[in-house]
């Protein structure tokens, strides 16, 4: 009673009113897959809420369709290399914005995110037109280039942040120690910068996995990614598979911020 009767009426209930808004945003952000993953389950053969019983029929029948599984393939494949193009290009870009001493390193800060500001159906129709006219066609090349171009900034933004946090006097100490450039960025830069790599990796993995805006436009006929035919079974069947599908998804996405937590922990991403 005494700890009450230090705050008053109106700031009791404004900390109530903060913690329901937060509360309610949460549910919103998070009971769609919830419900889905829930419809996933139900005995019958129709999308209908709540269910009726419990099954794992629809996962099974998931991994024993043709189309899904290879689906699934060619969207780990896409993930995989927008994953590792994204560490090739993200880390230097982002070591040349927060370390380069050259005029232009703000324009080159902003040039990255331009394409992360562009609408992904607009970005997947210009690259799309682009290859056309050089002669490329669309391919599960094409479309990991594309969604690389289009989620680049999420890999230098991590990376960058935390090189920002970095105290450059370790760097100095190195050079003080005769370590060359090279020697110091192995040494030094890039083991700090393992927590801000490992996290833009997975967050870069589940975009390129479970990218749609882009890869409707860019991908091959025999190179369709799980999302787009994920999308093409929306149209034709009303069963939970579809609700399976999504749970699938579901988890990798849940999977991989697991993953991120354990080794290495979000709140050491920027530390």
């Amino acid at each position: 009673m005494t700890a009450l009767r230090k705050y008053s009426l109106g700031d009791i209930f404004g900390v109530g009113l903060i913690f329901a808004v937060g509360l309610f945003t949460l549910l919103l952000l998070v009971a769609p897959s919830i419900i889905v993953v829930i419809i996933s389950f139900d005995t019958r053969a129709f999308v209908s809420f709540p269910p009726e019983g419990f099954t794992l029929r629809w996962y099974a029948e998931v991994f024993q369709q043709g189309e899904l599984v290879e689906a699934m393939a060619n969207s780990l494949q896409v993930g995989l290399t927008v994953t590792v193009l994204c560490i090739l290009l993200g880390v230097p870009t982002a070591l040349a914005c927060a370390r380069g001493r050259f005029k232009g390193t703000t324009a080159l800060s902003v040039f990255v995110l331009v394409p992360h500001m562009v609408p992904g159906i607009v970005l997947g129709v210009a690259v799309l037109f682009a290859g056309a006219l050089v002669g490329v066609s669309p391919s599960i090349w094409l479309q990991s280039i594309s969604i690389t171009v289009f989620i680049l900034a999420v890999m230098v933004r991590t990376v960058q942040s935390r090189l920002v946090r970095l105290d450059p006097a370790l760097e100095e100490a190195a050079a003080n120690l005769r370590a060359t450039p090279f020697q110091s960025l192995r040494t030094v830069t890039f083991p700090l910068l393992m927590p801000a790599i490992l996290a833009g990796a997975v967050f870069t993995f589940v975009e390129g996995f479970d990218n749609l805006s882009v890869a409707i436009f860019t991908h091959g006929f025999r190179d369709r990614p799980l999302p787009v035919e994920l999308l093409a079974l929306v149209q034709y069947t009303s069963s939970p598979l579809v609700a399976a599908v999504s749970g699938v998804q579901i988890v990798l996405a849940i999977v991989a911020l697991i993953a991120v937590s354990l080794s290495i922990g979000l709140d050491n991403v920027n530390e």
